[in-house]
């Protein structure tokens, strides 16, 4: 072999080498989740899209993740709240906007974190912010209007992707090796499984069920379908 092929050779194995014993290869995990809603009383399902789900990735292995600066985070307070869902890392910022000339009165139905934000009929236009700090599922209502319905997913990672069902989601240039996934949705268990970043990874499939609650569009609820344990499926008689 000649010399000048052998040192390009000989650099690109060097380089290959670094750049897998530092973690940065062109790593990723990606995938779909979907979504079958089912009645209370009915074994019948059907496939949902326009549903909002979130996606997290957690490392696994002690992987680094990048740091990433606090993000505000809008909600439209109307004849309902949008988006009536949301996954967002902690340490960011939720600004609700008043859109109509009535009162809200939010508050979260968390015994770890209880929150409460007012606003006046007279704040068209009008907001108010707050920051999360502390990892939680923050399930807030009004208490003027009963329709009103906000879920809040406070995750510890600054790796999250919202999605539509049926939609794809994915985390590009990752450290290789296991990673957890946590994905939920309004109405659904929470899941968590470990999967593994690799070059050009096969698409996961995610299955969910969501039982007897629906949104009335992209991020928009229809909480008066829903009871305590649709809200909370993890706890029921909450």
């Amino acid at each position: 072999m000649p010399d000048h092929i052998q040192h390009i050779t000989s650099a690109v194995i060097a380089l290959s080498l670094a750049l897998a014993s530092s973690g940065l290869t062109a790593a990723e995990i990606r995938g779909t989740v979907n979504v079958q809603q089912t009645g209370l009383f009915s074994a019948r399902s059907d496939g949902l899209k326009n549903f909002l789900v979130s996606v997290a990735l957690y490392p696994a292995e002690g992987q680094t993740v990048p740091r990433r600066a606090p993000v505000r985070h809008s909600i439209v307070l109307s004849s309902q709240i949008q988006p009536m869902y949301l996954a967002i890392p902690r340490g960011d910022r939720l600004n609700f906007e008043n859109h109509n000339k009535v009162y809200h009165e939010l508050f979260t139905h968390s015994h770890s974190q209880p929150l409460v934000v007012q606003m006046d009929r007279e704040g068209l236009g009008s907001e108010k912010s707050v920051t999360l700090n502390d990892v939680a599922d923050l399930h807030w209502f009004c208490r003027i209007h009963a329709k009103s319905y906000l879920r809040i997913d406070v995750v510890d990672t600054p790796l999250v992707r919202m999605v539509q069902a049926g939609e794809s989601f994915e985390f590009r240039d990752l450290p290789t090796g296991k990673w957890r996934l946590r994905i939920a949705a309004p109405g659904a268990e929470t899941k968590t499984l470990v999967t593994e970043a690799v070059t050009a990874p096969p698409p996961l499939q995610v299955q969910m069920t969501v039982k007897g609650f629906s949104q009335g569009g992209v991020g928009v609820a229809s909480p008066q379908a829903a009871s305590i344990e649709q809200l909370f499926p993890s706890q029921p008689g909450i």
